[in-house]
């Protein structure tokens, strides 16, 4: 389920680099917006994002990968489910 895309390592964000074997370090000063499972309106948000995409491309696909996790995760965890106030 976790696609392991991004981790912490030393207290430091560390981004594996799309196709590619390389990995990057996320700077401190550079915002970062991540989606629970477990936030109400995350599904929603993927969905939306998807939906910028010819369903085709590769970034379709990974998304649609993304939504199939958070709706598995919705369905068996219906208890871990809240509003981003309740889930962070």
């Amino acid at each position: 389920m976790n696609n392991r895309i991004f981790w912490i390592n030393q207290k430091e964000l560390v981004l594996k680099r799309p196709d590619k074997s390389d990995y990057e370090v996320v700077p401190k000063d550079e915002p970062v917006f991540i989606l629970r499972a477990r936030d109400r309106g995350a599904l929603a948000t993927v969905r939306v994002n998807q939906s910028r995409f010819s369903p085709t491309s590769k970034e379709w696909k990974v998304h649609q990968d993304v939504i199939d996790d958070f709706t598995k995760f919705r369905e068996e965890n219906p208890e871990l489910m809240g509003e981003p106030s309740e889930c962070y």
